[in-house]
């Protein structure tokens, strides 16, 4: 159900999740301001024991958010249920005529047309701002809105640690919010007893290899995040993982302090089909479902995992390498058209950039010598202009992107954001471009001559390339994606 529906509706419900945090309470003020503004006679509620977290509290007070808390409900003809689905376990079920869902957890309901659930993203607040953007929404007019968006998905992702999606970071980013009541509220989070809470999770730690495990008490999210914050600091951990019970599953937050695990990935890795998890290459967190564990502990579970992913994988460095590119087939470069951009067409020379991307950030710079490459599927990824001129041709047609998110290029002095279409060309692969590649027998992390600080990870059957004249500029091709743009000879 889209934004303009729900306005069409004279009268609706909005209600949050049984004990609402900041992202649940945020969504829901803010579509309460846009269907009120629409004109439609909206309420924001909750059912369940009374807020008392100080932060929470707080932030509906500083906000003027009018939240209510109920215990029954005349039967409205729309019930919005934000940051959680109608009828599941952590939400009291009201009877209504309809019902809309706006979610960013795992699909709990039989699906419909009513249902908004895009669990790829960090925060429900995600959703909702990218809603209301497409919607003409006027932030600047509402600031109070922008806060609490801003702020629900920095409570939602443990500040950012946990962002999934491109547009987690860009709401992250994005001006207009109250930073400074964002940062009391940051600073208002913890009783003596969270206190208490941390230091017993901190008080019986497991190590799995390098990695480090520990186990928390039910508490808030945030919480997880300020304790593994220390434990990354203990001697011996490359890595650490804090759970606690949290609804109907179990939080996870986790670092990593070395470049051969990205803990983004770890999180990834851990919640594969049984969750959710995301981050960074330093902090990230996840979520796992108990309905999906079956048969064994959160700790056995957990563990299993880690063990598993510390074994899974081999390494491959670009400046020190033993494989023998020579023995691998040949493949040419198929005549598809992509996409590129220099570039110094996009930020001034010497200006450092970030390349945000479905696939995640690219660290490079603005060079008359760097070009971007965009591929079959908007993937992004650098090259020399020799070697670009070597191995394209440049085409005179205009370039068009489909892809789910257009990639951003972010200027790191500036903080500018600059959209990557208006400065793409069309090119097509020359027939000499030549290549030697072999499909993966085993998940590998790669670390490109582009970028040493971060590997990128194959799975068994993708390829890992290189070009026929340089075996140093290695690179991993999805499985997918190389079939679409190659062929043996």
């Amino acid at each position: 159900m889209t934004l303009s529906a729900i306005a069409a509706f004279d009268e609706a419900v909005v209600q949050c999740h049984d004990a609402p945090d900041p992202d649940a309470i945020a969504c829901g003020f803010a579509l309460l301001t846009f269907l009120r503004q629409k004109g439609v006679k909206v309420r924001l509620i909750y059912a369940g024991a009374r807020i008392t977290k100080p932060n929470v509290v707080l932030m509906v007070e500083a906000l003027k958010i009018p939240l209510e808390s109920v215990s029954d409900l005349p039967r409205p003809k729309l019930l919005i249920t934000v940051d959680c689905q109608y009828g599941a376990g952590n939400v009291t079920r009201f009877e209504c005529d309809r019902f809309a869902v706006f979610d960013h957890h795992r699909r709990e309901i039989p699906d419909s047309d009513d249902l908004v659930i895009m669990p790829q993203l960090g925060s429900c607040s995600t959703l909702i701002w990218d809603l209301l953007r497409k919607e003409g929404f006027d932030f600047a007019a509402n600031p109070a809105v922008t806060t609490a968006l801003v702020y629900g998905l920095v409570t939602d992702t443990l500040e950012g640690a946990e962002s999934r999606h491109p547009l987690d970071r860009d709401l992250e980013e994005f001006g207009g919010a109250d930073l400074t009541l964002i940062k009391k509220l940051k600073n208002s989070a913890l009783t003596m007893n969270d206190l208490q809470t941390v230091a017993l999770a901190l008080s019986k730690p497991r190590l799995i290899g390098t990695i480090g495990l520990m186990r928390s008490d039910a508490c808030d999210p945030n919480l997880l995040g300020f304790a593994v914050d220390i434990a990354k600091q203990v001697e011996g951990f490359d890595s650490c993982v804090v759970y606690a019970p949290h609804n109907a599953g179990i939080k996870l937050s986790i670092r990593s302090s070395v470049r051969e695990v990205m803990a983004n990935e770890l999180a990834a890795f851990i919640t594969e089909g049984v969750g959710s998890g995301g981050g960074n290459l330093e902090k990230a967190g996840g979520y796992i479902a108990f309905s999906m564990m079956t048969g064994v502990s959160a700790e056995q579970f957990i563990a299993a995992r880690i063990k598993d992913y510390q074994t899974r994988y081999n390494f491959v460095y670009a400046d020190r390498h033993d494989i023998d590119f020579a023995a691998m087939p040949s493949y040419r470069k198929l005549p598809v058209r992509i996409g590129f951009a220099p570039t110094i067409d996009i930020f001034a020379e010497g200006e450092p950039i970030c390349v945000r991307t479905l696939e995640g950030d690219v660290d490079t710079q603005s060079s008359r010598d760097i070009y971007l490459m965009i591929g079959v599927e908007g993937e992004i990824y650098p090259i020399r202009k020799s070697r670009f001129e070597e191995s394209y041709t440049v085409l005179p047609d205009p370039y068009v992107l489909t892809t789910d998110y257009e990639p951003t290029i972010i200027g790191k002095r500036s903080g500018e954001k600059k959209r990557i279409v208006p400065s793409a060309r069309t090119c097509v692969a020359k027939a000499k471009k030549i290549i030697r590649a072999a499909p993966l027998a085993r998940d590998a992390k790669v670390f490109t001559a582009w970028d040493t600080a971060k590997y990128f990870s194959g799975r068994i059957g993708d390829y890992l390339a290189a070009p026929n004249e340089d075996f140093g500029d290695l690179y991993i091709v999805k499985r997918e994606i190389f079939h679409k743009t190659y062929e043996l000879i």
